[in-house]
């Protein structure tokens, strides 16, 4: 090495869930070389993380109804970089990728229209001044006739319906192989079946300063640490954070239907749920809307897995001839404002608290926190959702 080439940055992050891997792949495609280690408590190729249980839902302007607006900006912000991580990550595997950009159809019984009235006014109302010119390239409502042109298979249940055509959502089981296969090929140090027990600043008599990873049976430094154990970190995360993060429970159902031609997302309205439907390739369909307040990790009851498949059912009749391929749950990580944070500590940082926006939001929350580590000043345009203790 010569005299004025500067080493590599070491950089350590712990936990490959989709928050995990996606810090990865932007470190690595940012213009300082770093040299990057992955540590995670699963094996590299399946895992525990609460990634694995969704359906890869990019939908900003569904949540904006029962979100903050920060979280809308940055679930904008971050379905614009999407595109860039796909087109990057299909580079080396071209055909192993789903991008599904076909938006999102809103729905409603007769019997909820009440519902569905109040989505429609609460998402309009929120929605920034600065669309209104516009709208209709963010919210279109659809009579009966429109539906049938858009989304016929819907037509014959449903009177009117909201389109909402920006809106898209990707394979999570893909991205999480892809991303796991990029790094790999990358030369990332991953560190499967390593349970850390800790992180912390190390000692300050280190120079340069550092950060330190525990694991069972010894102890690695880096220059930075960078912490996205979800649910893993809460005793960590206890001594920097007044809020204490807690689990939300998720429950998702996969199902090959054949007979069910479905090309858009569906959100149905109801009372209790919000149902979701997301199409994959193939003829399969992910299902999900349980949102309980618990932390157990079991598999799906019998209540969810009736109340989600006859949702279904009431949408579109073919899926009583699916099959079900896949039951499963998780929990997800949250603050109790449901806000995500990236929290920073000398030469460790968290990001945390990413509830049911973990695909929505992990490109922009990856971006900022790279912004963070190689330019301390850097001002964030998203400082409502970034705990700052010292970086």
């Amino acid at each position: 090495m010569s005299r004025n080439q500067r080493p590599n940055m070491r950089i350590a992050i712990v936990g490959a869930g989709i928050m995990g891997r996606t810090l990865a792949w932007q470190l690595l495609n940012r213009r300082e070389p770093v040299a990057l280690t992955l540590f995670d408590q699963d094996p590299i190729h399946t895992g525990r993380a609460a990634a694995y249980t969704a359906a890869g839902m990019l939908s900003p302007y569904s949540e904006l109804e029962s979100t903050e607006l920060a979280v809308f900006h940055m679930g904008l912000a971050s379905l614009q970089r999407w595109p860039d991580v796909i087109a990057s990550l299909r580079q080396s595997n071209p055909s192993a990728l789903d991008f599904f950009n076909r938006g999102t159809m809103v729905v409603a019984h007769q019997q909820d229209q009440v519902d569905f009235q109040r989505f429609t006014t609460q998402l309009t109302s929120k929605l920034p001044h600065c669309m209104s010119d516009d709208m209709g390239l963010h919210v279109q409502s659809l009579n009966q006739s429109q539906v049938n042109k858009l989304a016929p298979e819907l037509a014959t249940r449903f009177a009117h319906a909201l389109y909402l055509p920006r809106e898209a959502w990707v394979d999570n089981h893909q991205v999480m192989a892809v991303l796991g296969e990029y790094l790999l090929k990358a030369g990332v140090d991953w560190q499967p079946n390593s349970l850390v027990n800790h992180i912390e600043n190390a000692s300050l008599a280190l120079m340069p300063p550092g950060a330190a990873v525990y694991l069972s049976s010894a102890k690695q430094t880096f220059d930075y640490v960078i912490d996205c154990r979800g649910l893993g970190a809460k005793q960590d995360l206890s001594t920097l954070d007044a809020q204490s993060l807690r689990g939300v429970r998720g429950e998702v159902i996969t199902v090959h239907a054949p007979q069910v031609k479905l090309q858009h997302a569906v959100r149905l309205m109801h009372p209790r749920y919000k149902l979701y439907i997301a199409p994959r390739s193939h003829q399969h369909f992910v299902i999900g809307a349980s949102q309980i307040e618990s932390e157990d990790n079991g598999p799906v009851t019998v209540r969810s897995a009736l109340e989600l498949l006859s949702a279904a059912y009431s949408i579109d009749a073919g899926f009583a001839e699916g099959q079900i391929i896949n039951m499963s749950a998780n929990c997800r990580p949250a603050y109790s404002d449901n806000l995500p944070k990236i929290t920073c500590d000398q030469r460790v940082m968290h990001i945390n608290g990413l509830f049911r926006h973990g695909y929505l939001l992990a490109p922009i929350l990856a971006q900022q926190a790279c912004e963070r580590v190689f330019n301390p000043d850097f001002a964030s345009p998203f400082t409502q959702l970034i705990q700052e203790v010292r970086c």
